[in-house]
């Protein structure tokens, strides 16, 4: 069905977001719940407009025939379709995409698997305020970096354990982090494959444990040895993900010491069926076991909740992302460790449970990770 749309950019305003052009001669039809553009029997844009103000653009290039009523496969292997909304979600899309929302907006890049700006709005902004302002902000090298990211290659970048990396922050400033430690390829070793290491091997992915230093700058060109006297907020479990496709830029590398981090701690009961007796502490590389009939304290909190201190979650992005900006103010650095939940053991309300169980397996809680990891070393 031939569609009037209630609102779509405009092909200059696509030029700012890094959007390929709509050709005159391409036709925009309303279908299963959003807006298509025909060049042809082939399917060029993808867009979608809610009611709440949301707004998503991405390319495409999905061929059909039986006047459109079909849906061809990409590939000798595939079958044809019926068009309708199921087939749509087979839909491939590919280059930059642009979404709009209150929650948050993003330009990306769906062949480079990157990000070139992101947003969480603090306050209610139209998408036609945002643009404007986002517009008449934008430089000529602005245009020339955009459009650099829009016929971007994808990249597999090597990273390893040490690397120090900077991240986007917002469009003109930068963050920094560093890879502590690289469980994915720990995992390899001999030495870690003799225990159980369950805190580390039940992190989903090819996992890393990363540090982000409390520092912003509007250019990565940062003194590594600088960068490693900046206050660090708490390590954190990531997936690689924006490591290997290049998102976050390696700056710089440099051996890591166990005295330059405090690794996650993660206390639990064992989540392997064929392992259910086991309790461990997993405190970085150090790795404690002991059975559920010797020590079962703090398993279930009094909320009912299973394992409540037991820390192997991981995301795909930095989880201090927003508020970065918030913990460096014109007044210093403001205590990295209030962001922690209250089920970390690394927070300093948990010291007296944390002590409990650290003296149990034989750890030092008054000590550092460094100072329990030469202690272990050594027995």
């Amino acid at each position: 069905m031939k569609a009037n749309i209630p609102f779509e950019l405009t092909n200059e305003q696509r030029k700012y977001l890094g959007l390929s052009p709509v050709n005159d001669t391409w036709e925009l039809v309303y279908f299963a719940g959003q807006y298509l553009y025909y060049d042809g029997n082939i399917i060029r844009k993808k867009i979608t407009i809610d009611d709440d103000g949301s707004y998503y653009e991405a390319e495409l290039y999905e061929t059909t025939e039986g006047n459109r009523t079909i849906l061809l496969p990409k590939t000798k292997r595939g079958k044809p379709k019926k068009m309708n909304y199921t087939a749509t979600l087979s839909f491939y899309p590919f280059g930059v995409y642009f979404s709009f929302s209150a929650q948050q907006i993003i330009i990306g890049n769906y062949t480079t698997q990157t990000t070139f700006y992101h947003e969480e709005p603090q306050r209610n902004l139209s998408l036609k305020e945002w643009l404007s302002k986002w517009i008449s902000e934008t430089t000529e090298e602005d245009l020339k970096e955009i459009e650099l990211y829009r016929n971007a290659k994808r990249q597999h970048v090597k990273y390893r354990e040490g690397d120090f990396f900077a991240f986007k922050i917002g469009r003109k400033k930068w963050g920094f982090g560093r890879i502590v430690l690289n469980i994915t390829e720990r995992r390899k070793s001999v030495t870690f494959k003799d225990q159980k290491n369950y805190g580390l091997t039940n992190l989903m992915g090819k996992a890393l444990y990363i540090m982000v230093y409390q520092k912003i700058a509007e250019t990565t060109d940062i003194d590594i040895n600088e960068l490693s006297l900046c206050g660090a907020l708490p390590v954190q479990a990531i997936m690689d993900n924006h490591f290997y496709y290049g998102e976050y830029k390696i700056i710089g590398n440099r051996p890591v010491m166990a005295d330059e981090w405090e690794p996650i701690i993660s206390y639990g009961r064992s989540i392997d069926i064929q392992d259910r007796d086991t309790v461990y502490l997993q405190y970085g590389l150090i790795f404690k076991e002991t059975t559920i009939d010797k020590f079962d304290k703090y398993l279930i909190d009094h909320d009912g909740n299973i394992n409540p201190y037991r820390k192997e979650g991981i995301g795909f992005g930095i989880n201090y992302y927003s508020i970065i900006e918030s913990l460096i103010s014109e007044y210093g650095i403001k205590p990295a460790m209030n962001i922690l939940y209250n089920t970390d053991l690394r927070a300093p309300e948990n010291n007296n449970i944390k002590r409990e169980i650290f003296t149990f397996f034989g750890l030092d809680a008054n000590k550092s990770y460094a100072e329990n990891l030469k202690l272990e070393i050594t027995k």
